[in-house]
């Protein structure tokens, strides 16, 4: 998890700062529902009312390169060039991982 005392409060303008720091580096991606987990979703359990739920799915998937977390990374690496400059960060490199989805199927 990441130091609070060093990231941007989530606000509507954090947010489209970040935007503006990444949108020339991903492709805009599909936002869809599914009528059937909506409904799901909104069924009373243990005979409680239960609200109207719309779920959305932001489909990065979709992403040209195939990645989810495309956004996240343009957006750290240009924070990193900013605070640091390019050529420092060119010089120390970056390092990342992600255990994220695979394709694999395991046996």
């Amino acid at each position: 998890m990441a130091e609070l005392s060093t990231t941007m409060p989530l606000e509507a303008s954090s947010i489209a700062k970040a935007y503006s720091k990444i949108k020339d580096h991903v492709h805009r991606t599909p936002l869809l529902t599914n009528k059937t987990i909506n409904k799901i979703a909104s069924t009373p359990r243990n005979g409680q009312a239960a609200p109207a739920f719309n779920l959305f799915f932001k489909c990065e998937n979709y992403q040209r390169i195939g990645a989810f977390k495309a956004r996240g990374a343009f957006h750290a690496v240009t924070h990193l060039i900013e605070e640091m400059e390019l050529e420092e960060v060119r010089k120390r490199g970056v390092v990342t991982h992600s255990s994220g989805m695979s394709n694999r199927r395991l046996s």
